[in-house]
């Protein structure tokens, strides 16, 4: 027990680590600092707990969520270890417990909130531990480069160096790019700490992006094929949430919401009902989600587009936190541009519209392309990715037709050149290039602007005047994205290097057709991916239903699954715990697979440690042995 390995085995149940957690681990118990970019469901963890039960110390771990403190003192004390947290919901009498206990060296772990620091008192109390190991959890908090930034965060550096002694520092988080790694550096007063980036690659995440005429069936049609798959659907504002929540519920589907609207004990309760499997369906705004621990959301469903990558792969990526097969949906509509760009518009920062909408069009440069989700994603990340595809993206696997949009493009582009050449240079949004094109303005400020520029005489007026404006701004939207156009801050359009080669070559520009705009009248052209037998309708999740299941099992249903899905809810019941803290979905599907029928056998299953084979294992032993003799 007194190695990594052996603590690995013996507390978390697991033979081997996974990707950078070694290196982490064995850097963290040298004495250095430690930074850790780790997409979701890679470990993170993992890395700074065993450090700190190695340590001998106590471990500060700053973590912004009473959920997910929580979280991780249950899943600990279940593996035997004695961690524990302080938080505002806690009475005076518990956190004197707590505190007594940390000073006499009992609790390797203690969990705090990121505002405990900012107190003088508990600065103090600090002082009077030894602190072998601070540990900063969702890191990128600390950055104001960030989509996350939290002000209580910067008291982090301060609180640290007024300790007696300073102890190592680790920070991590799942998504940050040099910019926003840089900066936690910095603001963290790190000492040339090693900085690992496993990559930001989940490989068991399917990602699309769909353009639906009627979102809410095509949500429902998702959620109806899909019953007792626990799932997150998050959307923009207060008002949708409410809606979309009604509506499933409304076809008994068992959905929750959760924002910032609601009071305190209806939005715990909601959140406890859906971590605790008694609701399937979180219908939530981003106030939910970071730091939930809930390994087994098998899809997150985007209602509305986010407003930057940033915060979409962090939000999606509460999906197969245990690493299973899971999909991450993006259903986009025009109003969800228009609803970002208003919220922007609210700020006061110069600099920090800019920001905004530059991250804003990169998340519109994800909805409309054409090419591989996974690589545009990664990408952005600054994660060098071969050329092609993932083969595994809605976009590589779609079946869906493509059109050729060349003369659409080319009277596109044509009517930006002129516009700006008519005007000296002036630059126009989407919006206005749609009205020349089609020849009519539509409100009074676009025909004024048209009007007093004279952009009613150029020679592309009027030539698109049988197109939907929504029609033209989508192919100008495809246009951005695949890098024909480009937009500055506030959505102004301008060639790029690619522009003028395309308009004096004879290549055909080809675009998937989306749902809700007009039929093209140009000649249809197979998608390729057509070929490769793909299709989307619920990306990994229906391959598995489709093609996985083997006689009584399957990844993610069958008699044996659901029988001991029961037993572990029954027992997380008794114990006041989430289920995936007994055992995630992982551990049960290697149960099905493995038919443990001794001690040794069980404990070879992944996610089955010493402890909780004592607490756990005859229990479910029994339960496949009942399942195999009937």
């Amino acid at each position: 027990m007194h190695t990594p390995r052996a603590i690995l085995k013996n507390v978390f149940g697991y033979d081997s680590f996974r990707r950078g957690q070694e290196e982490i681990i064995n850097e963290m118990l040298s004495g250095r600092d430690v930074l850790g970019v780790m997409p979701t469901g890679a470990g993170k963890s993992v890395c700074y707990q065993i450090p700190a039960i190695l340590s001998g110390g106590v471990s500060i771990v700053i973590s912004p969520l009473i959920s997910l403190m929580k979280d991780q003192v249950d899943a600990l004390r279940s593996n035997g270890v004695n961690a524990a947290a302080i938080n505002s919901a806690m009475d005076w009498d518990d956190v004197r417990s707590v505190l007594w206990s940390a000073r006499a060296g009992k609790t390797p772990l203690l969990y705090i909130a990121p505002e405990r620091l900012e107190g003088e008192g508990f600065r103090e109390f600090l002082s009077s531990l030894s602190v072998s190991l601070v540990v900063v959890d969702e890191a990128h908090c600390v950055s104001q480069w960030g989509h996350d930034f939290r002000p209580s965060y910067l008291a982090i550096a301060p609180a640290i160096d007024s300790l007696p002694k300073r102890p190592a520092v680790a920070a991590f988080t799942a998504t940050a790019t040099e910019e926003v790694k840089t900066d936690i550096i910095r603001q963290l007063a790190m000492d040339s700490p090693f900085v690992l980036t496993t990559g930001f690659d989940r490989e068991n995440l399917f990602f699309q992006v769909e353009h639906p005429a009627d979102k809410m069936s095509f949500l429902l049609s998702y959620a109806k094929k899909f019953p007792g798959m626990p799932g997150i659907v998050y959307c923009s504002t207060r008002k949708k949430t409410e809606s979309v929540c009604g509506k499933l519920v409304a076809h008994g589907i068992r959905a929750v919401r959760y924002h910032a609207g609601l009071d305190d004990a209806e939005r715990l309760k909601n959140q406890e009902d859906f971590i605790f499997d008694r609701a399937t369906v979180m219908v939530a705004t981003n106030a939910f989600g970071m730091g939930i621990d809930k390994s087994n959301v098998r899809y997150v469903i985007h209602y509305n587009m986010p407003g930057s990558i940033d915060s979409y792969y962090q939000e999606a990526g509460r999906a197969g936190r245990d690493g299973s097969p899971s999909d991450c949906i993006l259903l986009y509509g025009g109003e969800d541009k228009s609803t970002i760009t208003y919220l922007i518009m609210q700020g006061e920062d110069k600099n920090t519209k800019e920001t905004a909408f530059r991250k804003l069009r990169q998340m519109l440069d994800y909805c409309h392309t054409s090419g591989c989700l996974r690589r545009h994603i990664l990408n952005y990340f600054g994660e060098s990715v071969p050329d092609g595809g993932c083969g595994d993206c809605g976009n590589c696997r779609s079946v869906a037709e493509r059109h050729d949009i060349t003369v659409e493009a080319q009277k596109i582009m044509s009517c930006v050149y002129r516009a700006a050449e008519k005007t000296g240079g002036k630059k126009y949004g989407p919006h206005v290039i749609a009205d020349i094109l089609r020849g009519h303005p539509s409100n009074v400020s676009r025909r004024e602007q048209v009007a007093r520029f004279g952009l009613n005489a150029i020679s592309t007026w009027g030539i698109m005047k049988d197109t939907a404006a929504r029609d033209i701004v989508y192919i100008i939207d495809f246009l951005a994205a695949e890098g024909y156009l480009m937009t500055d801050e506030f959505g102004a359009l301008s060639f790029t290097e690619r522009s003028f080669p395309f308009l004096k070559s004879k290549t055909r520009l080809l675009m998937r057709r989306h749902e809700s705009g007009q039929k093209p009248k140009q000649e249809r052209v197979p998608d390729k991916a057509a070929a490769k037998g793909g299709f989307f309708s619920g990306g990994i999740l229906e391959t598995l239903r489709k093609t996985v299941t083997v006689g009584k099992r399957s990844a993610f249903s069958g008699e044996l699954f659901e029988a001991l899905r029961r037993m572990r809810r029954e027992i997380a019941a008794s114990e006041g715990v989430p289920p995936y803290v007994v055992f995630s979905d992982k551990t049960l599907q290697a149960m099905c697979d493995a038919l443990p029928s001794d001690e040794d056998e069980m404990l070879s299953v992944p996610g089955v440690g010493r402890m909780k084979f004592e607490k756990y294992g005859h229990m479910f032993m029994d339960a496949i042995r009942e399942w195999r003799e009937k």
